[in-house]
């Protein structure tokens, strides 16, 4: 297999992108790259009330057994959420981005680290499982899906906020929403699994045949469209989007509500 026809203007960057994809795996320079990596909104009190108001719109907390699912160093969601009269919050992440000092103070939040798998959380025990822009970002999201609807008691709520850009180009180049659905699955792979800006490319449709397959009920979807992409596609641009279904064209986020 050969990449070199890839090598257009604006991918010439790929054996940077490649070899910065290893060489996060270099045990100092992943230390590194760990202080100085930022995920979650990083406390912004607006940020922290417009997530919460998302996730309020859906469900009442009075009572409620609940679970955040990766929010980084965001725990001020969680904190409103207890706030708000939740029975108990428990936070779950891949690696403890939130300090132990900072943790000490809410002892009324559960912190769990979670690799992969299966998460290390009683079945059919909690009313709510919340995510907002983690969901994209999943190496293995089936079974993310599937042990989150194991956890769920049933009836419970699964409410996910879902960023399907290509997080290489936020900020730099609008034109680029989608740009990595261009490359091979393969070359995708070299170029980002490692890394905090990797995205698993799975799209609307994809995300629907999961949580169906896992047994959730899909309640509601609320869609954002990208009208720029949809425009230069228009114009014949952006031919590599002819590689996904319609449906899923054009979708930049998704607001995912299913149940148990």
């Amino acid at each position: 297999m050969t990449i070199l026809p890839l090598f257009q203007p604006d991918l010439m960057n790929i054996p940077l992108e490649i070899a910065k994809n290893y060489l996060i795996k270099v045990p100092f320079i992943n230390s590194i790259a760990k202080k100085k990596h930022i995920t979650g909104v990083n406390q912004d009190e607006v940020g922290i009330q417009a997530i919460f108001d998302l996730y309020h719109e859906y469900v009442d907390f009075v009572g409620k057994d609940v679970v955040e699912l990766g929010p980084g160093h965001t725990y001020g969601v969680a904190k409103k959420i207890v706030e708000a009269g939740a029975a108990s919050m428990t936070i779950i992440d891949i690696d403890q981005y939130i300090p132990d000092e900072d943790l000490k103070k809410y002892p009324e939040i559960q912190y769990v680290v979670y690799p992969g798998q299966k998460m290390p959380l009683p079945s059919n025990h909690f009313d709510v499982v919340l995510s907002y822009t983690v969901y994209e970002h999943l190496r293995q999201p089936e079974c993310t899906v599937r042990e989150t609807f194991r956890i769920l008691k049933k009836g419970g709520l699964a409410i996910h906020l879902i960023d399907l850009g290509d997080h290489m180009y936020y900020g730099i180049d609008d034109k680029k929403q989608f740009n990595h659905i261009r490359y091979s699955l393969f070359l995708w792979n070299l170029i980002s699994r490692n890394r905090s800006i990797y995205v698993n490319r799975i799209q609307l449709s994809g995300w629907r045949e999961l949580h169906k397959a896992a047994g959730f009920d899909i309640l509601s979807e609320k869609l954002k469209f990208h009208e720029l992409s949809r425009s230069l596609f228009s114009d014949g641009g952006l031919s590599y989007l002819n590689k996904i279904r319609p449906e899923d064209r054009f979708v930049s986020n998704i607001l995912l509500v299913t149940s148990k």
